[in-house]
């Protein structure tokens, strides 16, 4: 959902360019996704969103000169819906974030813009939230129409584990230790309409 909300903020931006406060509802379609893509000393690996999307929310958003201040509540994404095809590095992945403690990553946007000289691409800035630690971001991402009210919204953006206070798994004795940065790839097809 927070893709969804910065994204189709970015999008009716895009398109509704006079609009000013208004409410606009939007959901994922079909081959959306979601990964994170890391690597360590001996290999690489990736862990894959499998849970909703959800199915759309209403958001207001106002327009200030080139930028939209977004009002939406914060997506919780589950941790454990993040999965890997090697077992051992989803359990890994869960540790570091302290599943136990910490069941969600939460992201809430705080402001979405288009790029400038690049109409096909919007930044937002957003506040991330892992294992209990918030940190503020700033994402970019390429916007492709795709038929009447469908966008296809693509991008990647890498994390440091560091500035999370996450530790990086380490096996064998230490000989085997996780790169610090981890990149999130995003790939989103978004439906988009006025709400009533």
């Amino acid at each position: 959902m927070f893709l969804i909300k910065f994204l189709w903020c970015g999008v009716l931006y895009f398109f509704f360019s006079g609009a000013t406060a208004q409410t606009y509802q939007a959901s994922v379609s079909e081959g959306s996704s979601f990964t994170l893509n890391g690597s360590s000393n001996i290999n690489e690996f990736r862990l894959v969103y499998t849970g909703s999307f959800g199915s759309g929310s209403k958001v207001r958003i106002k327009k200030e000169e080139s930028r939209l201040n977004v009002k939406a509540s914060a997506l919780n994404l589950g941790v454990l819906d993040f999965k890997s095809a090697n077992s051992y590095i989803t359990k890994d992945f869960r540790k570091m974030l302290r599943a136990d403690v910490y069941p969600t990553l939460s992201i809430e946007v705080l402001s979405v813009w288009l790029q400038k000289n690049q109409p096909d691409k919007i930044s937002a800035l957003i506040n991330l939230t892992i294992a209990g630690c918030t940190k503020q971001e700033l994402i970019t991402l390429a916007i492709t129409e795709q038929k009447d009210a469908f966008l296809q919204c693509k991008g990647s953006h890498a994390i440091s584990l560091k500035k999370y206070a996450l530790v990086a798994p380490k096996k064998a004795l230490g000989a085997v230790q996780v790169n610090d940065n981890v990149t999130i790839d995003m790939l989103l097809n978004l439906q988009y309409k006025k709400a009533d």
